[in-house]
């Protein structure tokens, strides 16, 4: 393989030295040539591209202990030829500039897409900034909010310790409203009770004396009993 990629690589050089000198011996003073000719540059030109096509085929194949080996066996002469010829010196080097002009249209592109995405990026940045802020107003709007709520559920808690309270003075208050309403049926029993003894019909002071009667039978009974009398001597006496 190594042998037949030299041998491919040693003819597509000599064809392309004889490309390279026939164009700089040409002469375009008529600008016309037979393209079937042998030495038209057209046919050459084509040899040569089938040959580095082919060539570029095999290297392809070839790994990079060979290709090494092949490079170093391309004489001087031929390798800086090649180079000079890819970077474009030869005389009618339009395959060079087109490919530079090429490029040159690429970097172009590449240069407007950076100069875009810079443009995309800054305004990306502005709006991340944007909603960081509104981000935090957002914090600030919730922190707000969360000290309101705690505050109302506060609140909350004092209404209902509030009620609560009221509901036990409540409940406070209906047992001494039920204790008022039995002491004032109560007085309110006493009080007929002494209406209708004052309306009744014995007198005052003959149930006095009648007390004080039945006081004084009492005593003397008892001072009978205390002086063994019998009680009718305490009568005969006039007691």
């Amino acid at each position: 393989m190594m042998s037949d990629a030299s041998d491919m690589l040693a003819a597509a050089l000599e064809q392309m030295d004889g490309i390279i000198a026939g164009s700089k011996a040409m002469d375009y003073s008529n600008g016309l040539f037979d393209c079937q000719s042998p030495t038209s540059p057209f046919m050459g030109s084509l040899r040569a591209l089938h040959l580095l096509e082919d060539l570029r085929s095999v290297l392809e194949l070839m790994d990079s202990e060979e290709r090494e080996s092949l490079r170093c066996q391309i004489p001087d002469s031929t390798a800086d030829s090649l180079v000079e010829w890819l970077h474009g010196h030869m005389s009618n080097g339009h395959i060079s500039l087109g490919g530079g002009d090429h490029y040159q249209e690429r970097l172009s592109r590449l240069e407007s897409d950076k100069e875009s995405l810079v443009l995309q990026v800054s305004v990306l940045t502005d709006q991340v900034e944007a909603q960081g802020e509104k981000i935090r107003d957002l914090d600030l709007c919730l922190d707000e909010h969360r000290e309101k709520l705690n505050a109302t559920e506060e609140m909350l808690q004092q209404e209902l310790l509030c009620r609560t309270a009221l509901e036990t003075q409540k409940l406070d208050l209906m047992s001494e409203v039920s204790n008022l309403k039995l002491k004032l049926n109560t007085m309110e029993k006493e009080r007929h009770d002494f209406d209708r003894f004052r309306d009744s019909e014995v007198n005052p002071y003959s149930l006095c004396l009648h007390v004080s009667f039945l006081s004084l039978s009492h005593f003397n009974y008892c001072l009978c009993f205390v002086l063994h009398l019998p009680c009718t001597a305490l009568c005969d006496h006039g007691l």
